[in-house]
Formats: structure tokens, sequence, C-alpha cells
């Protein structure tokens, strides 16, 4: 699933998204990109109502519609 959102980030977002995105993140192993993932995951959740809102109306409407297995 891909969701694209749409949200004014706020100081720490920009930092977290500027961390992610970073040379230094591309080189990173697995467990230290989870780690950073998760910690701007938890604050989305925790700091940006809208954002959880958002993925939520999301996977609702994504779930009255499936998409059809084309391997089956």
């Amino acid at each position: 699933m891909k969701l694209f959102l749409d949200f004014e980030p706020c100081v720490e977002c920009k930092e977290m998204m500027n961390e992610l995105a970073s040379e230094e993140m591309l080189f990173a192993d697995d467990e230290t990109r989870a780690d950073i993932s998760a910690k701007f995951l938890r604050h989305l959740t925790y700091n940006h109502n809208e954002v959880v809102k958002a993925v939520m109306s999301e996977v609702k409407s994504q779930k009255r519609s499936p998409e059809f297995d084309l391997y089956k």
C-alpha cells in the first residue's frame, strides 16, 4: 500500500525527513533505517492527528474496494 500524505510538516518532521533522505542513511544498515523510520512514524502518530485520520480513511476505502490479485 502506498500513501501520499499532504500535511504541513513541523520543524521536527523536517529534521527527520532530512535525516531519512541523507546520504548517510542510504548506506546505513537495515536496523538503523528501521529505527529512524519507526521514530518518524511515532512522531506522526502522536503529533499529527490529521495524518492519522487520512491514513484511517484511506485504509477504510481500500477495504471497501479490494484490488484483484492477478497472480491467482
